[in-house]
């Protein structure tokens, strides 16, 4: 009897589950979702402040600089010490590039490179790389900025870098980019008095909290153009986890399309030539040249002789005279003291 009503009691609410208007009471999937998480906002530069010249070099030419930014705050670094973050160094981003040939940019906060020295020193020295500034610990120069905390003391942030830096790669950065490229026109005069020069850029890879290498890759691709300034991160982990994978896919579709690589320096024309090595094919046809022939003065009429002889070759030429002259003076010597001994022998018999 329990059974039956049970059953019963079932099927008068599938019957009403399936009258009209049921559906409806029904609670919506769609309202148990979690919201979307909100973006974060900043107060990043406006096109149009009359310090957008620091995005991009010239449209001219084929070249295009990639930059990557060595991310380290206070809290990053808290991680790495704790065991929490095994690493804020993506070693393969600085092995690709070093495989592949190509230079690049890369912006070091003052925290990373106290806390990477050794790095930081190797990447200095490799001639493949130029080394900017990110200021000390990554604080925002400007808020909002995706969520950084402020910076209280903007030029201790430029000068304690510098330190840090210096002191670790043994190389004092010209260029400094701002944390979250957060800044106004105040924040490069304060740059330009302390003798940096503020590079922004007009790429940015998206590649920080992103896992698809081919959205970040085809972000960069779809949007380069000659002069411009890709920014991307060095740090890795849970912070930018596919910069690699996608670096190499963003190369490799660059050069497809013409496109060459730089250092930003050399982009813009900051860095002075490197002084040009001698050529000694130009060295010797100088010396053969008629009008490098000095006139000689002998008994008051001008006679010209062979070409000048260099300075080595003169004492070379010297050296020897003097040398078969000893030669003389010790013959002529040692035939003396011959004749001498004979003369002594036969007055002696």
């Amino acid at each position: 009897m329990k059974a039956a009503r049970l059953s019963v009691g079932i099927l008068a609410a599938v019957a009403v589950a399936l009258l009209p208007g049921a559906a409806s009471a029904a609670p919506n999937p769609a309202l148990r979702r979690p919201p979307p998480p909100i973006g974060l906002q900043t107060v990043d530069h406006p096109p149009a402040d009359g310090i957008n010249f620091f995005d991009n070099g010239p449209r001219t030419g084929s070249a295009i600089a990639l930059t990557f930014d060595a991310d380290m705050t206070q809290g990053m670094l808290q991680q790495l010490r704790s065991g929490a973050v095994p690493s804020w160094y993506n070693r393969a981003v600085v092995d690709l590039l070093r495989q592949e040939h190509v230079p690049a940019t890369l912006f070091l906060t003052g925290l990373w490179a106290a806390a990477y020295p050794q790095e930081a020193k190797s990447l200095a020295a490799d001639p493949l790389f130029e080394i900017g500034s990110h200021t000390y610990d990554h604080a925002a120069f400007r808020t909002p900025c995706y969520g950084l905390g402020r910076a209280p003391d903007r030029a201790a942030e430029i000068t304690q870098a510098q330190g840090a830096i210096t002191a670790t790669a043994g190389i004092q950065p010209k260029l400094l980019r701002f944390p979250g490229d957060c800044y106004d026109r105040t924040d490069v005069a304060l740059a330009r008095e302390l003798g940096l020069t503020v590079i922004s850029g007009d790429v940015r890879a998206g590649d920080g909290f992103n896992f698809s290498a081919p959205s970040i890759a085809q972000t960069v691709v779809a949007r380069i153009q000659p002069g411009s300034i890709v920014v991307l991160h060095l740090h890795g982990g849970r912070s930018a986890p596919m910069t690699a994978p996608a670096l190499r896919l963003v190369i490799e579709a660059a050069r497809a399309r013409g496109f060459g690589f730089a250092k930003v320096g050399d982009l813009l024309g900051l860095n002075p030539p490197p002084p040009a090595k001698p050529d000694p094919r130009e060295i010797l046809q100088k010396l053969r040249r008629p009008d490098l022939r000095a006139p000689i003065t002998l008994s008051g009429r001008p006679r010209r002789e062979g070409p000048l002889l260099p300075p080595q070759r003169r004492v070379v030429r010297a050296s020897a005279f003097c040398s078969l002259a000893m030669q003389v003076v010790c013959w002529v010597c040692d035939w003396a003291t011959r004749c001498g001994r004979q003369a002594t022998l036969s007055s002696l018999t």
